[in-house]
């Protein structure tokens, strides 16, 4: 599929035929690849590992089950069925992913996923007939148990794993108390500034923190938290 041109030279990416076992999750190899990248390379490679995990997960029409096609170099995908023909395009999953505060500290959360003592800012994905608003409020009631106000978006980056939108807020908790949602969450725990600090600190130098583990500097978490200390 096109991916569109770097000056006067076409770009492509092949797409696969079926989507790997076990679906398109980051792995190392793919943090390694990505730390080396500057941010147009970067979008690039996003826009063609979104793409090609569509084409492989919907070489089927949703409508009547005929096997599709792809058109339009790649944007779209269409029904070989003479009685259906429907048109289909790439999908991206809008998801909510909030710094929230209360007094001075930030609350971070390691999924059941997580390595051992990695932390990052809470998230999860915008459901039918939400507003942005209300998505931050819930999945932080949610996961902590902690009731939210005043969110207000920041920043946004398209998160090719496989094809998300993040959508980067903040906002104010009025409780500390916590009630974890299992489930989902191996632990959440408020952080002061300094830990947070300390952790991004060590982030940048390419090592682990003392406090936690920060995210990877190409994750929009990794920024919110920075903006999060460089606003005070």
């Amino acid at each position: 599929m096109f991916l569109g041109l770097d000056g006067e030279r076409g770009c492509f990416v092949a797409v696969p035929e079926a989507a790997p076992k076990g679906g398109y999750r980051p792995g190392r190899a793919n943090w390694s690849v990505m730390a080396g990248l500057g941010s147009g390379e970067l979008a690039a490679y996003g826009t063609a590992r979104a793409l090609a995990a569509w084409h492989a997960n919907h070489r089927f029409c949703p409508v009547c089950g005929h096997a599709s096609r792809i058109a339009k170099g790649g944007w779209q995908r269409h029904c070989g069925s003479e009685d259906c023909g429907a048109d289909h395009f790439p999908r991206v999953d809008p998801v909510a992913i909030m710094l929230i505060e209360h007094e001075g500290r930030a609350l971070l959360g390691r999924g059941l996923n997580f390595p051992e003592r990695r932390y990052s800012t809470l998230a999860g994905f915008i459901e039918p007939g939400e507003n942005i608003e209300e998505a931050v409020a819930r999945e932080v009631y949610e996961e902590a148990g902690v009731p939210v106000r005043d969110v207000a978006y920041i920043a946004s980056q398209p998160w090719p794993f496989p094809a998300s939108l993040m959508i980067g807020c903040h906002g104010l908790a009025d409780s500390a108390e916590i009630v974890i949602d299992e489930s989902e969450m191996a632990d959440v725990r408020w952080f002061t500034r300094e830990d947070v600090i300390e952790a991004l600190t060590a982030r940048e130098a390419g090592r682990d923190g003392e406090a936690f583990d920060a995210p990877p500097l190409t994750a929009v978490a990794n920024w919110l938290m920075r903006w999060w200390v460089e606003k005070g």
